[in-house]
Parts: C-alpha cells; structure tokens; sequence
C-alpha cells in the first residue's frame, strides 16, 4: 500500500455531520445498497439481526489467518518480480484450487494475479460481488520484504473469507482475487478493473488491516460517494454483530487497490488500520500482525459481503468442513501456544 496521507484527525461515525443525525444518514446509505441488492437477498440492512449471519461469521477461523500469514512472510520477498513473488502466486493458487466449490483462473502471464469465483444462484449478469487483496510485498531491503501487515494478513483474510462462504449459497456471483504488483502502480486490479466481464456490486479491498499493537480497535472505513452505503452499513453490522470496532472515516486516503474500481465507476471500500507501523519495511513479521483484530475485521467484511452478494440463509449454522492446508516446502510453523 502507497502512503499519500495517513494523519487527519480521526472523526467518529455519530459526528461525521453535526446537522444531520447519523440514523438519517444510515437510512440513506441503506437505500442505495437495497437498490443495487438482488431481490432474494436475506437479512434487514439496518435493522433486525439475522442469526444464521451469525453463524457464518463464526466460522471464521483466527488460527487460518495465523497460518496464511506465516506462509506468506517465509517467502523472504513477495517483491514484484522476484521468485518468491511468483512462488507466491502458486501456493495462493493451490490453495484455492483446494477449496470446493471454486473456479479458480489460472494465473501465469503478467500481472499473474490470483482470481477464484463463487458461482451465484441468480442470473450471471446481475453483476459480482469482488472481494480482494494484494500479495505483493515491498521493503526498504527488497531482498528482505516479508510483509505481513501489508499485506499478508490481508491476503489471508481474504482467503478465510473464501474458505467460509464456498460452503454457502448467494444469489450473485463472488469473486476472491489475489492482486499482484500494488506496491508498484496497481498494476493486477487496474488490468482487472479494465476488463471485467459484468458490472462490479461492490469491490471490497484489504490492504493494511491487520496491525492494532495497542489494541485500540480503530478501523477506518475508506469510501466515496458511490460506496457511501456500504459505509453505512458496515457501521451498523459493526455494532449488530458484535465486532465493536471504533469506527472513523476516511483517515487513509492510501492510493490502495480500490482505487482501480472508483477510477471504473464501482462503488469500493478499503478497511484500513490505525497506523501503518512497520510496513515497508524488514521488520514487518507476523508478530506485528493483530490476529483477533484481523479476525474481527474478515467478519464485519463478510456481512457486508453477504448481504450484497445475497446470501441465501437455509444452509446458515451448517458445520463447513475446514479445507487442509496445503504442503509446502517452507519453515516449520512455530508452535502456536507459544
């Protein structure tokens, strides 16, 4: 993730427009997602909670994101063009490919991003619902750029969010994508943004969101006008479903991957942490990361994608069995009680 400014002061939701009270303007941004929601589509944005959600964002899995993580930095370098970049793109591939239900893209070719779909119930035209990261990595020792706060976290939420929802059923179509070479101009999801076959719902980005040392539990919540309702929901799911962030707006204005589909038009929103801490830099390792933070940030995203994509809650509660992680030839994973 490119840093343009990260330092305004931090505005709560319930303040963001002192004339105008925040329920008026939940009630608005509701609108315009019910406008773009498929007919069929479960749940009450805004208002009653929906146990079998509930249930499905239980299933996120924090020792899953732990271990992706780890996979990720011990690559040494995801750096754009390197063997580890390339090696990455591999186990990210595979470890879609292991996932049921997926139809994954083979990658290859430049900019070799990573994309799996989630065929909808509903017609195919209906527009996708995108979820993505980048898995590139940067550093100030390009040999040394292990990035796990930006972005391997990220990556691995993303992933969790593909093992959780591939044992459920939606009426759009949801996509995964793994973007390559962000760290260099965001080249993957501009390449993607350019051609996408049918139009984008919702694009929701994880770049940075991971790292929350003091344990402070603000998330930003980055958007336009296009993607105002989205916004306004997430503020809603935040508290319905119990992830309880401090939510501010708007802090980051980083030039991250959703800016490739705000340039195309779609509606998109990045969570971002407080801080970007040790990003770009040798030092970000997978004990910089914030694991339950990033936990509860895949599951306020999965609400949000759930109800946009239209998720169909009759398998909701359903035991999913989780998919073996793939065998790869890197370190021994540490011992996760230590």
């Amino acid at each position: 993730m490119k840093r343009d400014s990260a330092h305004r002061t931090y505005t709560r939701w319930h303040a963001r427009s002192p004339g105008m009270p925040f329920s008026v303007l939940l009630l608005a941004g509701v609108a315009v997602l019910l406008a773009a929601a498929p007919a069929a589509a479960t749940g009450t944005p805004g208002g009653e909670y929906d146990p079998g959600l509930a249930a499905m964002l239980a299933e996120i899995d924090e020792s899953e994101l732990r271990d992706t993580t780890y996979d990720l930095q011990n690559f040494s370098t995801r750096a754009y063009g390197t063997d580890g970049n390339r090696d990455a793109g591999a186990y990210l591939s595979a470890r879609l490919a292991a996932i049921t239900g997926l139809e994954v893209e083979p990658g290859g070719g430049e900019p070799n991003n990573i994309v799996a779909t989630l065929p909808g119930s509903g017609d195919s035209s209906d527009g996708v619902v995108v979820v993505g990261a980048h898995y590139d990595s940067t550093s100030s020792d390009p040999a040394r750029a292990p990035g796990a706060t930006d972005n391997g976290c990220g990556v691995a939420i993303v992933l969790e969010l593909a093992r959780v929802m591939s044992g459920h059923s939606f009426d759009r179509t949801v996509q995964f994508a793994f973007w390559n070479a962000e760290e260099v101009g965001r080249l993957g999801s501009i390449d993607y943004a350019a051609d996408a076959a049918v139009p984008v719902v919702l694009y929701l980005n994880y770049d940075s969101s991971c790292y929350d040392p003091l344990n402070r539990s603000v998330l930003d919540i980055v958007y336009d006008e296009r993607s105002a309702g989205i916004a306004a929901l997430m503020a809603d799911y935040n508290t319905l479903y119990g992830t309880n962030f401090t939510l501010t707006e708007n802090v980051h204005t980083c030039t991250s991957d959703h800016v490739s589909f705000r340039e195309r038009g779609y509606p998109a929103v990045t969570t971002h942490c407080e801080e970007h801490g040790p990003a770009h830099t040798p030092d970000d390792t997978i004990d910089r990361v914030s694991f339950g933070y990033a936990e509860r940030n895949a599951r306020l995203g999965l609400a949000v994608l759930a109800e946009a994509a239209g998720f169909r809650g009759e398998e909701a509660g359903a035991a999913i069995p989780k998919v073996p992680m793939m065998v790869w030839e890197i370190p021994e994973r540490p011992d996760r009680a230590g």
